[in-house]
């Protein structure tokens, strides 16, 4: 049995707490309207997707989720999480994978994990870390912005270099050399750290179906990383603002669904 939608009027108020950022406004929180208190880990996940769109389509968005959520009473089960890592998530991901020259099989175990979870089989925390962690690498390796600090690194050390007389030529081989030593090591740094945590964090939220643990993990900045990882493995020439909004759009359309999938 479904719930009665909560009232229209009610969607500004969603999405004011939406504009308040995943964690909410500082010393207080808000309802999402007519009563609904969704999970945490869902606000934190609608508002990063909301705020990485364009005004127009987050907008239809945000009335197509309020919409689901007004059925379920705002009460969102876990299965959701599961839905949409299998249906959106793990397959956007996957694409992206093979875009970049990978066989995409580190996403593709993850999604069989979800799969199995929301056919109602129990999935040990420790397979959910042994599968999350190459995944989690992928993502956070392919969200890093290696072309900016790429670019930051050269210039940093061609500069170096030149106010040390080097020369043009020996200068320009320098920052080469050194931007791509020290891109290199700090994006593998930082898809290792971020995987090793995360994998952990959400190992443990998704074996126990646990939203509050979920919620703990940052679900907002995950959401964030997946679709960074996802707008910068596209190929289709569009410019780089326009890629991660396209992305957001697709993970955000997915959630919806998910969402909509229980609450019918």
């Amino acid at each position: 049995m479904t719930r009665t939608p909560a009232a229209a009027g009610a969607v500004e108020e969603f999405v004011a707490r939406l504009k308040d950022g995943p964690v909410g406004p500082v010393g207080g929180s808000r309802s999402v309207g007519a009563g609904l208190q969704p999970t945490a880990w869902l606000i934190q996940m609608a508002a990063s997707l909301f705020g990485g769109q364009d005004s127009d389509p987050a907008g239809a968005w945000v009335r197509r989720l309020h919409a689901g959520l007004g059925r379920l009473g705002g009460q969102v089960p876990f299965w959701v999480v599961h839905d949409w890592h299998a249906h959106t998530v793990a397959p956007l991901l996957t694409q992206a994978s093979v875009r970049c020259g990978a066989d995409g099989e580190a996403q593709e175990g993850v999604r069989r994990l979800h799969s199995r979870a929301l056919a109602g089989e129990r999935v040990t925390e420790t397979e959910w870390a042994r599968a999350l962690e190459p995944a989690l690498a992928e993502v956070y390796r392919r969200a890093y912005p290696y072309a900016d600090a790429h670019a930051a690194a050269s210039a940093s050390a061609h500069a170096y270099a030149m106010d040390n007389d080097y020369g043009e030529e020996r200068a320009a081989e320098f920052a080469s050399v050194y931007a791509e030593l020290n891109t290199d090591a700090n994006a593998r740094s930082f898809a290792g750290a971020n995987a090793l945590a995360n994998a952990r964090a959400l190992a443990a939220a998704f074996a126990a179906a646990d939203e509050h643990a979920l919620a703990d993990a940052y679900p907002f900045a995950y959401v964030h990383a997946c679709a960074l990882a996802v707008a910068r493995a596209d190929d289709a020439g569009e410019e780089w603002p326009g890629r991660y909004r396209a992305a957001c759009e697709r993970l955000a359309d997915g959630l919806a669904d998910s969402v909509g999938r229980v609450a019918s």
